[in-house]
């Protein structure tokens, strides 16, 4: 009886060791689940403001964009509007040219060939 009292015993020791062992591999588990869970939650969060970065960013080169767009028609209109006067100043000249040249020959017919004007 006092073999089997002692392998009892032994036997108790050996299950509260063992309860201990599991325990401390529980707790263990436990506190590697909530490193994980925070490194999780950081690499979230940080996801998250990227995003919100990359959402800002693709608005304001987006407007960027309708402003230079903006811009570019305007400079094209101008553009358009220098050709038109352009080719306006240009038709003025002709006119001039062609003014000068008709007086310049009026002059020649009202003038001999000696210099005189004819009556």
């Amino acid at each position: 009886m006092v073999q089997l009292e002692s392998q009892l015993e032994a036997l108790q020791d050996q299950t509260t060791r063992m309860q201990q062992a599991f325990d401390e591999r529980v707790g263990s588990m436990h506190g590697l689940n909530k490193k994980n869970a925070d490194a999780v939650n950081k690499l979230l969060t940080t996801i998250t403001g990227l995003q919100s970065s990359l959402d800002r960013e693709q608005i304001n080169s987006s407007n960027r964009s309708d402003r230079i767009s903006g811009q570019i028609q305007e400079l094209n209109d101008n553009l358009d509007e220098l050709k038109a006067r352009l080719a306006k100043v240009s038709r003025q000249l002709q006119e001039i040219d062609a003014m000068r040249q008709d007086s310049n020959m009026r002059t020649l017919k009202s003038v001999d060939h000696h210099g005189r004007k004819r009556p």
